[in-house]
């Protein structure tokens, strides 16, 4: 599939609602407009009626043909009229102009003409009759929606670009930096102060999750100890730095004697549970800035570097005799006294030269020495 941006999403999900929402909106105006429009357009023909019939009664009472005849047909010039009927009493002819309005239909007002004399005698002159445009709802509703609809979109382009902006600003950004941050597999640190509660929080998790990942990956699932991609990158930090300070340092390789027995004797549980016991005591034996790591199996390397300022730096043979001491120790494994004992194996880093490698190899060769020594002694 394509891929979509964010805002590209956004949009999509929200013109719809934003139409439908324009939609109702102009519905409801539409209606109201022409409820409106049919008060005002009521009292308007009312007026009109109203004015023209008093204008009217006394032209008719006079007989005074011509005037009445005109003001009828000033009636038909108003906007809103069809026709106009009337009677003239003194020929009794009727008098109409335009559409001939039709009594009972809605958009026809009438309203009876009298004439009040000096005595206060009341004289019926007949009926004036005038016929109304229709008022029309689609006719309503173009007039409201058309400016609507001006103020519509000028609205919607507004709130679109503050939209857009505010997307970008508080998702677009921080979501494009963590992105390259997890294409580089780096942690995001520190977390911008004005991300929101949502994105620190996934921040947060994947800088966890990366932590996690790359303490797994350096790290042997079984004992903890460091595995042999950390403990060759230590060795390449402690060759720099014994080879600029000209301090000493020490590679150790261990192996355990006999552990294939345990296995086979007492399960692969118990050859754990050995594992686990050695990478602990072996800890216990170094110093915070030495390392311990297991290569795999049942062998296990120690980096020593001394540092200059040590007043006093360890000594090899003290180091390996502590190993040793603490090897001695039986373990116990559901009633089973498990005895530990390992070859050790070391080298010293040279001035200069020194690869991870040839460090390991010159260890591992001194350890299979000792291996040797062991077996012709016994």
């Amino acid at each position: 599939m394509p891929s979509r941006k964010l805002y590209t999403r956004f949009l999509q999900l929200l013109l719809p609602l934003l139409a439908l929402a324009y939609i109702l909106a102009a519905f409801i105006t539409a209606a109201l407009y022409y409820q409106n429009q049919i008060t005002e357009a009521d009292n308007q023909r009312n007026k009109t009626l109203d004015t023209f019939a008093h204008v009217l009664i006394k032209p008719l009472w006079d007989c005074n043909s011509l005037t009445a005849s005109g003001i009828i047909h000033a009636m038909i010039l108003q906007p809103e009229v069809l026709g106009v009927s009337a009677l003239d009493q003194c020929t009794q002819q009727p008098i109409q102009v335009g559409v001939a309005p039709e009594p009972g239909d809605k958009n026809t007002l009438s309203t009876t003409l009298q004439y009040t004399d000096e005595a206060g005698r009341v004289h019926a002159l007949g009926e004036l009759r005038i016929a109304f445009h229709s008022i029309s709802i689609f006719t309503a509703a173009s007039r409201s929606l058309v400016p609507q609809l001006a103020v519509f979109l000028s609205m919607l382009a507004a709130v679109l670009a503050s939209v857009l902006w505010t997307v970008n600003r508080t998702i677009g950004s921080p979501l494009a930096t963590l992105r390259q941050a997890m294409r580089e597999h780096r942690p995001l640190t520190p977390i911008p102060d004005d991300w929101t509660e949502e994105l620190m929080e996934v921040t947060q998790t994947y800088n966890t999750q990366l932590q996690d990942l790359h303490r797994q990956a350096r790290h042997d699932p079984l004992t903890g100890l460091a595995n042999r991609l950390l403990l060759e990158e230590h060795l390449n930090r402690t060759i720099v730095q014994v080879e600029r300070t000209g301090s000493q340092g020490h590679v150790l390789l261990l192996d355990l004697d006999k552990f294939k027995p345990i296995n086979d004797s007492l399960g692969h549980a118990a050859g754990d549970e050995v594992l686990r016991t050695v990478a602990q005591r072996l800890l216990a034996c170094v110093r915070s800035t030495d390392i311990v790591a297991r290569l795999g199996g049942d062998e296990f390397v120690i980096v020593t570097s001394d540092i200059p300022s040590y007043p006093e730096p360890d000594n090899i043979d003290a180091l390996v005799q502590r190993i040793e001491q603490a090897m001695s120790e039986t373990l116990n494994w559901h009633g089973n006294t498990i005895e530990i004992s390992c070859s050790i194996g070391w080298t010293r880093f040279r001035r200069e030269g020194n690869t991870p490698a040839a460090l390991l190899a010159q260890a591992d060769a001194e350890m299979y020495q000792v291996k040797k020594s062991l077996l012709r002694d016994r």
